[in-house]
């Protein structure tokens, strides 16, 4: 389909670096409750100077109504539909176009995907049931797809939680693991943080024997005495590397804070994010657990499941460190 473009001018300036987000793609399906991404959208492209495209792809035999609302169901449709919304961004001072297609086979994540590379797109936004009703089905696949992919980071949004507030990004949560492998998360959440003038609260949690991951919990149990001294050595580590990466991050005149916590991964993780009231959840994800891991795959499924703030995924490269 065609694309059309409308830009205003703007008097920001461009960082020096290359910045990591600069065009992000944002699905939507005609619904007001897939909209709802749209604020997320917004506040972030004017903080990283960012163009936005707006996508929609047609699904063969689209339903007439979806969350109780009419559904794009042809191509003519979306492409005045998403034409009404980038001309309110550009209004708005961003620079915004969209793009229509045809879901092959009806695999809407697969298009989703498909047309991030195409368009160059270096961030997909995705409102949890902003794609033709299929929220399970994205909960489930989308962090997969990141994991397997890796090409696009993935932006997740609780629509219905933030419908219940404003979105603002003043301060971003970033779960580490006292490897610098995780920290492609870092370097985007410090890149975001220094665009919206945000605090940056950096945490490690380091598991108690009572909540290893299933690879590690028969160990814990057979030797329980020296789990926890591996497990108290690892705290310890992990205050002295949380340590250094404060010292990096006050060093580039960022603000940020850390916290070290022991216990259940995804439970303190949730925690955290209630107690510095973040706006924003960034977390880098392997995909692949090894048996000395203190991080798995696992846990960025089961956070996007049960986190009521957006949540930015990214892939880690390289082989997981030796434990």
């Amino acid at each position: 389909m065609e694309v059309r473009n409308w830009k205003l001018e703007s008097n920001l300036q461009s960082p020096i670096s290359k910045p990591m987000f600069t065009h992000f793609l944002v699905p939507l399906d005609g619904s007001a409750l897939a909209e709802a991404i749209l604020p997320v959208a917004r506040t972030l492209a004017h903080a990283c100077h960012a163009r936005v495209t707006l996508l929609h792809v047609v699904e063969p035999a689209a339903p007439a109504t979806i969350h109780g609302q009419a559904h794009l169901m042809n191509a003519d449709a979306a492409e005045r539909y998403l034409k009404e919304r980038a001309h309110e961004l550009a209004q708005q001072g961003i620079a915004a176009d969209w793009h229509v297609d045809v879901a092959e086979g009806g695999d809407i994540v697969q298009a989703i995907f498909a047309h991030g590379l195409e368009l160059r797109a270096d961030l997909i936004l995705l409102a949890d049931h902003g794609a033709s009703g299929l929220k399970s089905h994205l909960l489930g696949s989308i962090p997969q797809q990141v994991l397997h992919r890796g090409e696009i980071p993935v932006l997740l949004v609780c629509t219905a939680t933030l419908a219940q507030r404003a979105f603002q990004c003043q301060s971003v949560l970033v779960p580490l693991d006292s490897s610098a492998l995780y920290e492609t998360a870092l370097a985007a959440a410090s890149e975001i943080a220094r665009a919206s003038h945000a605090t940056l609260h950096l945490v490690i949690v380091v598991p108690t024997v009572d909540a290893l991951s299933p690879e590690r919990s028969a160990t814990g149990m057979i030797l329980p005495t020296s789990t926890r001294a591996v497990l108290d050595l690892a705290e310890n580590g992990a205050r002295q590397y949380l340590a250094a990466k404060l010292d990096e991050l006050h060093t580039q005149q960022l603000k940020a804070d850390g916290h070290v916590a022991r216990g259940d991964v995804v439970t303190k993780i949730l925690e955290q994010a209630d107690s510095v009231h973040a706006d924003l959840l960034v977390m880098a994800t392997h995909g692949r657990a090894g048996l000395d891991a203190f991080w798995s795959g696992s846990i960025a499924p089961r956070v996007v499941k049960r986190a009521t703030v957006p949540i930015l995924l990214l892939r880690v490269t390289g082989d997981e460190p030796v434990r």
